[in-house]
């Protein structure tokens, strides 16, 4: 074994010479020994084969007798397993009746103890009826103990303290006797001397039921009112010094449970907490009467002080109430079923019985009509309104947002505690024994009256939520008015009389649906006495109604009114009422709308407009204006164009400090709206904005256009009037004075200045463009430009074309005009190509006559190529304009013709002159000139 045949064979050739004889016999030798191992091997192969056989066969016995062991195991199990089947039904059978005959021994058992107790009451009722007054049975002294008990006549079971439960259970059984019997049939059948006794009987047991409980009562009391700290952490903790003794309380609520289901016991136990815990809600209102009294009588009436105390009472309420479940909960309820007790009654103490107890002290506590928390709250109110102002009218705002947020605390902590009691008492009971089908009725039970207290609760907190915000939600929008108003009134504005159209009404209707009850107020719409406005005039509006605080006072106050609104209704997210969240924000908003329009902006901005006159002065401008000077203002006040741009900052914070678009975390009208998901509060709110910005838009539109006529009438007056006044006083000595400024004679003397309109006008314009680009958006502002520049375009066009003249010289100082009033009306807007046209058409006074035919056609010299003036100003506009030149026409004795090379030049052209007829100057306006443009292109 573990032989190399290889490195034997190596062996074997070493110690062979190079002799063949040799080397075969050590061949033949290793021959030899391989096959003897290979015999021995051989040998060895078939000894383990046969073994190997010997043990399978070996196996396959056993293996045998293994399974038929087991066959007949099966069969006795089946055999057994049938027995057990046919024996076991009998014995369940009869384990069934054993209980019904265990039930029955035990009803015969109560039967008979009844039938003892109701024998020894008869007794004692005949001996007190037989015994002398003297000797008179006092019930009620011996079962209070006031009489020893070795002089006791009535049976221990209901004179000694711990008998109670057991004598509690007995009274019960006895009275239930009596009713039953009282009520049967078979009670008209006992013959008179029976009847007596039955009756003696019943009076006796209904006179020791009413000692045992009065004893009763009192021990809870004495327990309760001797206090301690609340532990229940464990039975033991109960004893122990310093602490309420729950363990004896529950004892005693088992027992007072036997009388009208312990009716007496939660009354009396309502009764203590509140005359305990809550002093004030314990005296009536009569008590004090006189603090009443001196409290109206009081004008200094410290309403900070009474809300304080109003939050503290809430706080007091939760903080007693929580203390007081975890109390009801371990002495009201039934204690757990231990291995020892199997006797205990579920129904002696059901667990629905905690809950009714806590509602009957919430009931007590907060809803009470006299002395009850919602009526202190009705009393704190009350007392506000009777002060009567508008400052006790702001703090009762604050009185109503304080209650409604310490009462929404107050109920969810509430209900948080009495599921906190459910959980606890049916953690206890799955403890104990989980599949107990009588456990789980109880724990169904305890389910039905914990929704039945959260149910309570909630219609409570609905009921004193929806009466409070019916009140202020009126409150609210009178008081959001009245301080409205009041920022106007303090500056001395005049309101006009309250005027509600039917327009107004249907939209607030609309608005409001029914969010404050059919009751809802309604502002009406008070507008500025536009009169008085117009008195006061700019400085007036500036220092008045348009000064910056004053239009940021309504704005402020309407914030303070959404975020009240929003803490008395909810913000929306699914917290609180959602519909009436939203109606409400949007009725506020409408109302705001209404004022800051109808009647606040829009007024003054009307009266912007009416206070400027379009109609310039009827005497001529004294030209040219000193410009270190200020610049005449052409009719429109800086002061306009101030009010215009406060008006326009006002209308921005409104939408900014009240609406608020996609602004998160602002808590304005539209995230408010956004998270309620009222789309219909939300179109309404959408819609009345919308109405809001276009009239103001549309009535700023009005007041800026009347600007820009004033200013048109009074450029009209500089430029016209005051050159033509000079020229009438001979201040101008160029020009001609029936041709016009611009009629210079030939070899006239030329200056590098402007006109002295055209000077004063530019420096006018340009003082006026400070104040316009101030109160304007850039949008406006290129609006406002552009028509005017068109406008100051068609005056000095008009009177061109209708009343001067243009000689070459003049042409000069008409150019050098033209650039001046360009550079001025370049100062805002983008089109301005007419001035760009009218340079080109000042050409045609600056060249000879002979050289006409190429400005106007082109170099190629066709009417029809679309070149030189007739393709850039038009064939007819160019005409007109080149009739304006000194030489056009020429007088021949007294007949005024045209010139000479005027005529050739037309038939030279083959058109005609187009001022041999009525000239329509509308045709050369500056919105002409831009239609054409905008065809052409």
């Amino acid at each position: 074994k573990g032989v190399d045949w290889l490195k034997l064979l190596e062996k074997l050739m070493e110690g062979c010479g190079e002799d063949e004889e040799e080397m075969l016999e050590a061949l033949s030798q290793a021959s030899q020994v391989c096959t003897n191992l290979l015999d021995q091997t051989s040998l060895a192969s078939r000894d383990a084969a046969d073994a190997m056989t010997e043990a399978e066969d070996a196996y396959h016995i056993r293996l045998e007798a293994h399974t038929m062991l087991a066959d007949r195991v099966s069969e006795q199990a089946e055999k057994i397993e049938e027995q057990f089947r046919t024996n076991g039904r009998a014995a369940l059978k009869i384990g069934q009746q054993l209980e019904l005959a265990e039930a029955k021994k035990r009803q015969c058992d109560t039967a008979s103890l009844l039938i003892r107790q109701w024998w020894m009451m008869e007794n004692l009722a005949e001996q007190d009826e037989l015994s002398t007054e003297k000797d008179k049975l006092q019930v009620n002294e011996e079962v209070r103990g006031v009489i020893p008990s070795s002089s006791c006549r009535m049976d221990p079971l209901f004179t000694r303290p711990e008998n109670s439960l057991e004598a509690a259970r007995a009274l019960k059984a006895l009275r239930t006797v009596v009713k039953s019997r009282g009520n049967s049939a078979s009670g008209t059948l006992l013959d008179p001397m029976s009847r007596h006794r039955f009756e003696m009987t019943s009076k006796l047991i209904q006179r020791t039921s009413v000692a045992l409980e009065s004893r009763l009562l009192n021990s809870f009391s004495e327990i309760y009112v001797n206090g301690g700290t609340y532990d229940f952490s464990s039975p033991d903790a109960a004893t122990r010094p310093g602490r309420l003794n729950w363990i004896e309380l529950r004892n005693l609520a088992m027992a007072l449970s036997n009388f009208d289901g312990g009716r007496g016991l939660h009354k009396r136990y309502v009764q203590m907490v509140v005359r305990s815990r809550f002093p004030e809600l314990h005296h009536g209102k009569g008590e004090n009467d006189d603090d009443s009294d001196s409290d109206e009588d009081d004008d200094h009436l410290d309403m900070d002080s009474m809300r304080q105390k109003l939050s503290n009472l809430f706080h007091r309420v939760n903080e007693v109430c929580t203390a007081e479940f975890q109390l009801i909960s371990n002495v009201f309820s039934s204690p757990p079923v231990g291995k020892g007790d199997a006797t205990f009654d579920l129904t002696s103490l059901s667990d629905a019985v905690p809950f009714q107890v806590a509602r009957t002290l919430l009931q007590r506590v907060i809803s009470d009509p006299r002395d009850g928390l919602q009526a202190r709250i009705n009393d704190l109110l009350e007392s506000i309104d009777r002060r009567g102002d508008f400052d006790a009218g702001a703090k009762k705002l604050d009185t109503f947002v304080v209650i409604h947020e310490k009462a929404a605390g107050l109920f969810t902590m509430l209900k948080e505690s009495a599921q906190t009691m459910l959980m606890a008492n049916s953690k206890s009971r799955a403890d104990e024994d989980q599949r107990s089908e009588e456990y789980q009725a109880v724990s169904d039970e305890n389910k039905r009256a914990v929704a039945s207290l959260i149910q309570y609760l909630t219609t409570q907190e609905m009921s004193l939520s929806s009466s409070h915000r019916r009140g202020y939600l009126n409150l609210e929008l009178r008081l959001l008015h009245h301080e409205c108003c009041y920022c106007l009134d303090r500056t001395g504005a005049k309101l006009v009389m309250p005027k509600r159209g039917s327009k107004e009404t249907a939209r607030h209707n609309q608005t409001l649906g029914q969010a404050g009850g059919p009751a809802t107020y309604e502002a009406p719409v008070m507008p500025l006495d536009k009169n008085h406005l117009k008195k006061v005039g700019f400085s007036g509006l500036l220092n008045g109604a348009l000064k910056s605080s004053v239009l940021r006072q309504p704005l402020m106050h309407a914030t303070d009114s959404l975020a009240r609104a929003r803490l008395m209704f909810g913000m929306g997210q699914g917290f609180g009422d959602m519909d009436s969240t939203a109606r409400v924000i949007t009725g506020i908003f409408s109302q705001m709308c209404t004022f800051y329009g109808n009647s606040f902006l829009f007024p003054i901005i009307e009266v912007l407009g009416d206070l400027l006159d379009t109609k310039p002065p009827a005497a001529p401008p004294n030209l040219p204006f000193d410009e270190n000077s200020p610049a005449p203002d052409l009719g429109v006040d800086g002061s306009f164009w101030v009010g215009i741009e406060r008006i326009h900052s006002a209308a921005k914070a409104f939408d900014r400090e009240l609406w608020a678009e996609q602004r998160k975390g602002s808590e304005r009208v539209w995230e408010i709206l956004e998270a309620t998901g009222s789309h219909t509060s939300l179109t309404l709110a959408k819609d009345q904005r919308v109405s809001f910005f276009q009239e103001l838009e549309e009535r700023g539109e009005t007041a800026i256009l009347r600007a820009l006529d004033t200013i048109s009438t009074h450029v009209s007056w500089v430029l016209v009037a005051g050159s033509e006044n000079m020229l009438k006083n001979r201040v101008l000595k160029m020009g001609d004075r029936s041709g016009g400024p611009y009629a210079v004679p030939a070899g006239s003397a030329l200056d590098n200045s402007n006109s002295p309109a055209v000077k004063s006008l530019t420096f006018c314009l340009r003082a006026q463009f400070v104040h316009i680009q101030a109160a304007l958006t850039p949008q406006s502002l290129s609006a406002f430009w552009t028509a005017l520049s068109m406008r100051l375009y068609d005056i000095l066009g008009t009177r061109l074309l209708q009343h001067y003249y243009v000689s070459m010289v003049g042409a000069v100082n008409l150019s050098r005009d033209v650039e001046a009033l360009r550079s001025v009306a370049m100062l805002a807007g983008t089109d301005h190509q007419h001035w760009d046209m009218l340079r080109e058409l000042l050409t045609l006074y600056m060249t000879p006559p002979n050289a006409l035919k190429t400005i106007l056609v082109g170099p190629e010299g066709d009417p029809n190529s679309g070149k030189g003036l007739f393709g850039q100003a038009g064939k007819v506009q160019a005409l007109v304009f080149m009739s304006r030149r000194v030489d056009y026409r020429v007088k021949v004795g007294n007949v005024i013709q045209k010139s000479a090379w005027v005529v050739e030049l037309l038939e030279d052209l083959g058109v005609p002159d187009p001022t041999d007829g009525n000239v329509n100057i509308a045709m050369y306006s500056a919105q002409s000139l831009r239609n054409r443009r905008l065809k052409l292109s």
